[in-house]
Formats: C-alpha cells, structure tokens, sequence
C-alpha cells in the first residue's frame, strides 16, 4: 500500500515490478485500488492480507487475490501483476522510442 490523501482510508496498492539489467532498473505498477477501511487499519497494525479470512474469505491467498474478491471475480492478482511486468517492461521493448 502506499499514501494518497485523497481516498478516504489514505492508502491504495498496486503491484509493483522492478526489472533489474544489471546496470539499470526498469520499474512498473499495475493498476491502483482502495481497500475497505477496517482491512488498510489491520494491515497498518501488522496484519498481512492474505489471512484476512473474515473479510476475504479463505480463496484470496491464491491466483484471485484480494482484488478478485473486491472485484467479484473481474480481476485477479496475477493479472495485476502482469501488468505490472509491462509496464516496467515498456523501456526495454520501446527502447528507440524512449532514446530519441
């Protein structure tokens, strides 16, 4: 999760791919959600979101994640983090465009 003040808990997550040559970091974020309340309170005071049972039910720790709950089955974690991987790899596989 990371800080932004103008969502009600103050918080939303992304998943985040860093891509490492050797020389450079290439780094990508897939698209970004707001958790319920009481579920950003609990992860600030240690709680990890994959025993959440309570409030995700015992399937999120898997392929559907949180959001696959959230989003009743629209997205899934894996999908997240593979846009996270395209979009870190844009610099790589664009590079004539992003050396002009």
């Amino acid at each position: 999760m990371y800080p932004v003040s103008e969502v009600e808990t103050q918080f939303m997550d992304a998943s985040i791919c860093a891509i490492y040559d050797g020389t450079n970091y290439y780094i990508g974020f897939s698209p970004s959600f707001e958790y319920p309340k009481t579920v950003v309170e609990r992860v600030l005071q240690g709680e990890e979101l994959g025993y959440m049972h309570d409030v995700f039910g015992s399937t999120a720790k898997g392929r559907k994640g949180a959001i696959g709950v959230l989003t009743a089955g629209r997205v899934y974690r894996d999908e997240l983090e593979e846009y996270a991987v395209i979009m870190a790899l844009n610099k790589i596989v664009s590079k004539e465009i992003y050396n002009q």
